[in-house]
């Protein structure tokens, strides 16, 4: 069984993934654009879960997606389109926006979580399976 470490999210070690919905370092004005879609129309959604595994994984080609933590502690399994077995691990402690094409997923580590996702009007999901399934949970160092 491999292992992989759970990173906080920063501006710098989630950009290859998206956005973190935050002001940039040094900005000084009350209101900054982060990111924003250029096509269609977009929704806003809750979405709760309890799942502690993650069997699938899925990407929206055409979509971006925020993902904003509202309660529990999530963990978000993401990947680039590429490589799907390459994810990577990050606790979900601030919002986010998944470029389009990310492979991603949430698990929950308290007994639920919620988030609130911002997307396209219209989305389209793509679907990865892992052959085994993945149990991802924090475990003491060394």
């Amino acid at each position: 069984m491999s292992k992989k470490g759970i990173q906080n999210i920063t501006i710098g070690s989630f950009k290859k993934f998206g956005s973190v919905l935050e002001f940039s370092l040094g900005y000084d004005k009350a209101f900054e654009i982060i990111t924003r879609e250029t096509e269609g129309g977009w929704r806003l959604a809750v979405f709760r879960y309890k799942s502690k595994t993650v069997k699938v994984i899925e990407n929206h080609p055409e979509s971006m997606e925020s993902f904003e933590p509202l309660c529990g502690v999530t963990l978000l399994v993401v990947a680039e389109n590429h490589d799907p077995e390459a994810f990577e691990v990050f606790l979900l402690d601030k919002p986010i926006c998944l470029h389009k094409g990310i492979w991603h997923q949430v698990i929950a580590l308290s007994e639920e979580a919620q988030v609130k996702i911002t997307e396209n009007n219209e989305v389209g999901s793509v679907f990865y399976e892992f052959k085994n399934e993945l149990a991802l949970a924090v475990v003491g160092g060394n």
